[in-house]
């Protein structure tokens, strides 16, 4: 295995899957060996275009030899069982964001996982933003000073068709609309993204939240519009601010991290990046903007680096136990929501 690419088995032909499968095209450490999905034309379709074999039965791809690690990239409600299914066949396991829509199946998962003797990660490649490694590297510095806000946005408008299949309707089915199995909206759909990239920047954990949301625009169970605040473990403040039903377009940048001594603020699609320092630190001058443009892959990086992890015998990059934090994160909003008032963490 070590001179060899591993073969992923990707299981989930829907939305997310092209953006796997051209990712594996040009990776260093991995490959695409095999797909599966059980709307026929979607595995079909993912097979035939990328040359391999495909499949409607989880238990085929499972029980081929060249598959070294399943990508779960099916609903939320669905993973648990994926994993531990993938797990028992000895499979390492990559799992799309939510790791699961509850804490449970969560830890269910991380545990099949244990037991079984394989690594369990969480798809979280926005880690390898060119920004949020610059991001990263100015705050561990000290270049910004002590971190002592953070803002996170998502702010878009998904159009009546993404709810019954997804932004390129590749496979139609509902199950965005309902709580029960996609875990909720906007929050734990994408903004459990900047949840985590907060943890893996700052390495802060949150110890409150506070939210209110509802759902305004949208004829469906989940959120289309939320707010929340965070205090984190060093007293900082945060501001989550989602939406699907946003329309027109956004001006203001999709995160930004403001410390005693500047500021970094950057967009998480469109490369764009610009930092502020009171005083000149990491080659950056005083008081002006320095504005940097970056070509990202992210998930190229992140499937090379998970590959790396797995050959060595190592710990994955992102593991599950770092979806499961960013899961309790989204968690404490929702019941903060419900509850009318804050809500502490761990839960």
């Amino acid at each position: 295995m070590a001179d060899e690419k591993l073969g992923v088995g990707l299981i989930g032909c829907g939305d997310i899957a092209p953006t796997h499968a051209k990712a594996l095209q040009q990776t260093e450490n991995v490959k695409l060996a095999a797909c599966a999905d059980i709307v026929e034309a979607s595995a079909k379709s993912l097979g035939e275009e990328y040359g391999v074999p495909w499949t409607t039965k989880v238990e085929e791809l499972l029980a081929r030899p060249e598959v070294d690690l399943v990508t779960i990239a099916t609903p939320a409600f669905t993973h648990r069982p994926l994993t531990e299914q993938a797990a028992a066949a000895g499979k390492a396991v990559l799992c799309e964001k939510p790791i699961a829509a509850n804490l449970e199946d969560a830890d269910g998962m991380i545990a099949a996982c244990q037991k079984a003797g394989v690594p369990l990660a969480t798809c979280f490649p926005l880690r390898y933003l060119g920004a949020a490694k610059w991001a990263k590297e100015l705050i561990a510095s000290g270049a910004l000073g002590e971190v002592i806000e953070i803002r996170l946005r998502n702010m878009s408008e998904k159009q009546e068709s993404y709810w019954i299949g997804g932004f390129s309707g590749r496979t139609k089915d509902d199950w965005r609309k309902y709580k029960d199995k996609s875990g909720g909206g906007v929050v734990i759909t994408n903004l459990i993204h900047h949840l985590d990239l907060t943890r893996a920047v700052t390495g802060l954990e949150a110890v409150r939240a506070y939210c209110e949301m509802g759902t305004f625009a949208t004829p469906v169970e989940v959120e289309d519009l939320a707010v929340a605040s965070l205090r984190y473990d060093n007293k900082a403040i945060g501001l989550v601010e989602g939406s699907s039903c946003y329309v027109g377009r956004a001006a203001e940048p999709d995160v930004v991290f403001l410390g005693k001594k500047g500021q970094i603020r950057f967009g998480l699609w469109d490369g764009n990046a610009e930092a502020y320092l009171t005083e000149a630190a990491a080659g950056l001058p005083a008081k002006e903007w320095t504005r940097r443009k970056f070509q990202d892959a992210t998930h190229v990086e992140f499937y090379d680096a998970l590959a790396a992890a797995i050959k060595a015998g190592g710990t994955p990059p992102v593991t599950g136990e770092d979806g499961r934090k960013a899961l309790e994160a989204v968690l404490a909003i929702y019941q903060a929501a419900e509850k009318g008032g804050p809500v502490a963490l761990p839960l």
